[in-house]
């Protein structure tokens, strides 16, 4: 049985009735959410409310979807979407000290930012899909604006048979696809590498898909498919930096 964790609230904690707004858009907000990486805003734009993402590669992708979190949070006037986010962690991925670190940067207090941040974890392809399927009831609880879904295929082993493992993935991405048609939130899917056989599923079903590879000094950064950019490939430089911060600076190819 899997359990969603509402991040720093208390068992039996008893919530505010939410209150009735008036929302206008804003600039930053038709350009959709962004992570703040350089590398990666400058390679899929931002994130909207169709958008169903998926970004492969280095660690900086699990930089991008707490990022993401956070900065969900952040009123629409700023470029946020004023709301928390919904992280299912199918890799023990999720850092909660980034996360802190990466509220107070934003100027969120972190007892706040982890409140409105709901996490469940999977440690089976069955709770994954469990968790995917059942999330409509934290939609209607908590009604998080985003939807992360990292390492969607680090629990398909090899060991695995292929019928089976491409029979659950494929009423899992079934399931994410029902969740951006109804609920209208933006959908991130993070994977350190290519599935050579689920990703061609999963790709049918995404908008983006994007691979970013840091090393040597060098980011390689490949966009796959998207909904109005033309797939490409570049090479940008990177100066050595603290991992908590932004550390790409664009140069051209």
């Amino acid at each position: 049985m899997v359990e969603t964790e509402i991040l720093g609230s208390p068992p039996g904690a008893k919530k505010s009735a939410p209150k009735l707004e008036i929302k206008y858009a804003t600039g930053l907000s038709l350009l959709g959410l962004t992570s703040g990486l350089v590398s990666v805003d400058s390679l899929i734009g931002g994130l909207k409310r169709d958008t169903v993402a998926l970004l492969t590669g280095s660690d900086i992708r699990l930089q991008a979807a707490e990022r993401y979190c956070i900065r969900a949070q952040l009123p629409r006037a700023k470029g946020g979407l004023d709301g928390g986010a919904f992280f299912i962690d199918g890799g023990n991925s999720f850092d909660v000290y980034l996360f802190t670190d990466l509220a107070r940067s934003h100027h969120l207090g972190y007892d706040a930012a982890l409140d409105r941040q709901s996490l469940s974890r999977a440690f089976t392809i069955y709770e994954l899909r469990s968790l995917i399927e059942g999330s409509e009831t934290v939609f209607m609880a908590r009604k998080p604006k985003l939807l992360v879904v990292s390492e969607v295929f680090s629990l398909f082993t090899e060991d695995m048979a292929r019928y089976e493992a491409r029979r659950v993935f494929r009423d899992l991405v079934s399931s994410i696809s029902e969740i951006s048609k109804n609920q209208r939130v933006p959908v991130l899917l993070t994977s350190a590498s290519r599935h050579k056989t689920l990703t061609p599923i999963l790709e049918e079903r995404c908008n983006i898909s994007a691979d970013i590879v840091q090393g040597d000094g060098l980011v390689e950064s490949r966009l796959l498919k998207h909904p109005w950019r033309a797939p490409h490939e570049t090479i940008t430089e990177t100066a050595p930096r603290n991992y908590n911060q932004d550390a790409l600076q664009m140069e051209a190819k």
